[in-house]
Order: C-alpha cells, then sequence, then structure tokens
C-alpha cells in the first residue's frame, strides 16, 4: 500500500530572489527580521529587500560582475550576512563562505579553486583575508568589508559603498536558470582530504527552504516567534535552513 505524507510540497521553479522578494508575504514590509544581539542593529525586511538590491547593482556597476561570478564570505557570523548574499544572487553570482578559522594557505587555497572574483570579510580579519587574495591574485579593491568597521587607509571598500549610485544606466536583475544556475559553492569541512567544493543551484536552496518552511508552519508564527542565530552562517546548514 502506497504511504503518502500530510506534508506534501510543492517546489515552484524560482531562483532565491524571487522566492523570498518577488512572492506575497503573510507580514508587512516594516516587520523586523534580523536583529543582533550584541549592538541590536536590525533590518526590517524592507531593508534586506531594498539594501541587498543596491548591493547587487553595486556589485554589476562597480566590479562588472557577471552572472556565475563567485564572492567569498570569511567572517564570523554578521547580521550584513544575509544582505550580501541575497544582493549577490540578485547579481546572478554564486557565494563560497569559507571557515573563518582558516590560515592564510587554507583561505587561499578555496579562493582559487573556486575562482573567487572578489571576498568579503571584517576588519579584524582583514589581515589574513588581503594575505590569501594576494595568494590567490584578488585585487585588494575587491577585498570588501562589511559589519561595522571601516577600513581608515580607504584601501578597502565597505559593502555600503558598493552602489550604482552614479550609474547613468541602472543595472538590472540577472536572469537565472533555477535548475541550472548555482547560488553556492560551499566546501566540505576536508575530513578524508582536503575540503571540496560542492555546488548547490537556486532550485536545490529553494526546495529546502519550501520544505523547512512547511514543517514551520505548523509551529512558528512570524508575528510571535524568533529564532536564534546560533549556527555558524559559513555552514551550508545554516543557508539552506534559513527561512
Amino acid at each position: 500500500m502506497p504511504i503518502t505524507s500530510e506534508w506534501t510540497v510543492d517546489i515552484p521553479v524560482v531562483d532565491i530572489w524571487t522566492m523570498y522578494f518577488a512572492t506575497p508575504k503573510a507580514f508587512p514590509p516594516d516587520h523586523v527580521l534580523l536583529t543582533d544581539a550584541d549592538t541590536e542593529r536590525s533590518y526590517t525586511y524592507h531593508d534586506v529587500k531594498q539594501s541587498s538590491v543596491e548591493f547587487g547593482k553595486g556589485l554589476r556597476h562597480v566590479f562588472g560582475w557577471q552572472k556565475g561570478h563567485v564572492l567569498s564570505f570569511f567572517t564570523p557570523n554578521c547580521i550584513d550576512t544575509p544582505l550580501l548574499t541575497y544582493g549577490l544572487h540578485w547579481a546572478g553570482g554564486v557565494a563560497s563562505p569559507a571557515n573563518p578559522t582558516y590560515t592564510v594557505d587554507e583561505l587561499a587555497r578555496q579562493l582559487v579553486d573556486s575562482k573567487a572574483a572578489a571576498l568579503v570579510t571584517q576588519t579584524s580579519f582583514l589581515k589574513t583575508a588581503v594575505a590569501a587574495a594576494q595568494k590567490a591574485r584578488i585585487p585588494l579593491d575587491r577585498v570588501i568589508l562589511m559589519g561595522d568597521g571601516k577600513d581608515e587607509s580607504g584601501k578597502h571598500r565597505h559593502w555600503r559603498d558598493v552602489t550604482a549610485k552614479g550609474a547613468w544606466r541602472q543595472p538590472r536583475k540577472a536572469v537565472l536558470d533555477p535548475k541550472k544556475d548555482l547560488a553556492y559553492l560551499v566546501y566540505s569541512s576536508g575530513t578524508t582530504g582536503l575540503p571540496k567544493g560542492v555546488m548547490l543551484t537556486h532550485y536545490n536552496i529553494v526546495a529546502n527552504s519550501q520544505q523547512t518552511s512547511r514543517i514551520d508552519s505548523k509551529t512558528l508564527n512570524w508575528d510571535s516567534d524568533c529564532q536564534l542565530g546560533v549556527l555558524p552562517f559559513f555552514h551550508i546548514y545554516v543557508r539552506t535552513n534559513s527561512s
């Protein structure tokens, strides 16, 4: 006798940006989605959408970002991470998070293997990030800062300064094939050898998100419940279950 589940899920064939920001939501635009426990800095749904679009446009305008270009994240958990990631996806890019405890050589290896076009980090990790970027031949003006700190030397842009405000023609959202185009290039822990890149498409992530949301809809309410972001953002488990 066939066994069916009450948790049937329809997986839309859309990219991550469309799933999160171009479909109706139960909550209002001013609903707070993210809060930093240390600084109490927060982002509403509108903030996340608007800021990520601005960053995505900035990638296209400032760096000539193209579909498939890889942006590496070398940072501990940061409230800015989702905004930069969604902006990257808007521009058609691929996110490749790296373990923030990596040495220069370990980070450089992932940068080279992933063919990263740029690197995002925080001021406290800038020394390692710059050294690894140099080994991977990534221009230093493509080492971007996130978080509350800025580079006093002016060599490295803060992500808020990566914009298309001066462009005479505003960039448009990348056209993606959700089942073929990558959203993430994440690396294994290297337990049985060197870390290996794992390719995940937009459709892979959309499917995981829809599956998680289907379960959460039975137990969580958007207007009363809160989830702690205690897991490391560089791990794919967080990226695929952060719906």
